[in-house]
């Protein structure tokens, strides 16, 4: 009998990491992250508007002071592309068109743009650390009504929804965007007779993705029978699938008007993501422009360095 078992410890194992796991070990500890609990409220409010109301042309300066604060990596929001199955995560935003979100349904049920590989797939949106989705509503809400265990992705952002919707909107406001969408009805009329209602007029009508026998057919195929009995089982099978949902926002999330307008179609979203990755975002003191500030921090900048390089040494 060695020592272990006399112990009953267990051997300490190595990894081997490859480039890639050695190059996000050394980032994650070499990088300071921005602190959520410390973004000033004051600098950015949760609303668009009164974002654009405080920041006005001073936006730009808030969304790009990160890399003139004296502090390098003092706002630095870790974010990579991730998945995770569409009930696990929640929604930002009370607001949805239901006829949107049961043509989309038809599309992932068929598998055709812009559901080409059926439910799931890419949100275009930024999650946040708290499983909120920043944009991409209508992509989850039908994915879920489809399937709500497959999985969908996005940009994950270590960084929770309040203070992410603080940080989205005043990046919206610096590209000249003052007002939101508006709101199109509530969750609500997700249940299987607000659902059967607008699959009703789908097979009747048809629209943009499918016509009206695409539609039928895509009833169908997800729950079986025919004709009005095909479409009242669609409708309870999606009313159970998306009971399974969160469906509820957190209290003081701002209205559909008032959240932040980052659509990957106009190149928002990479830039958003570009702009939090870099700490480009002067979301923690010191702030840019702040000379005192400023001169302190480059001072003691090494400290913090020097410090995790020790960490980073030990490990290795």
């Amino acid at each position: 009998m060695n020592l272990l078992d006399a112990f009953n410890l267990e051997e300490k194992k190595t990894k081997k990491l490859d480039s890639k796991e050695l190059r996000e070990l050394c980032e994650s500890i070499m990088l300071e992250k921005a602190k959520p609990e410390d973004v000033d409220p004051k600098r950015f409010p949760m609303p668009l508007s009164k974002a654009a109301k405080s920041a006005g042309p001073e936006a730009n300066k808030l969304v790009t002071g990160g890399d003139d604060d004296g502090d390098p990596t003092d706002d630095i929001v870790p974010a990579s592309a991730g998945s995770m199955a569409v009930k696990v995560l929640k929604p930002s935003q009370s607001s949805m068109n239901i006829m949107k979100a049961c043509q989309f349904a038809i599309c992932a049920i068929l598998k055709v743009k812009p559901f080409p590989a059926g439910p799931g797939g890419d949100l275009g949106a930024i999650i946040t650390s708290d499983n909120h989705i920043m944009d991409g509503h209508h992509r989850w809400i039908a994915t879920g009504m489809v399937d709500p265990n497959a999985s969908v992705g996005g940009f994950v952002v270590e960084f929770p929804a309040k203070e992410m919707i603080a940080a989205l909107n005043m990046i919206t406001v610096s590209l000249g965007i003052t007002k939101g969408k508006p709101g199109s009805g509530g969750f609500d009329q997700f249940n299987s007779a607000g659902i059967e209602k607008a699959l009703s007029t789908l097979v009747a009508e048809g629209f943009w993705g499918a016509n009206a026998e695409e539609c039928q057919r895509a009833c169908e195929l997800f729950a079986g029978g025919q004709d009005e009995e095909a479409v009242k089982a669609a409708s309870e099978k999606m009313g159970e699938n998306v009971s399974q949902l969160e469906l509820s926002v957190p209290a003081g999330f701002p209205a559909r008007p008032d959240m932040p307008v980052i659509s990957k179609g106009e190149g928002h979203l990479a830039k958003a993501i570009e702009l939090l990755r870099s700490g480009a975002v002067d979301l923690n003191e010191p702030y840019a422009g702040n000379s005192e500030e400023k001169n302190e921090s480059s001072n003691s900048a090494s400290e913090p360095i020097l410090e995790n390089w020790k960490k980073l040494a030990g490990l290795l």
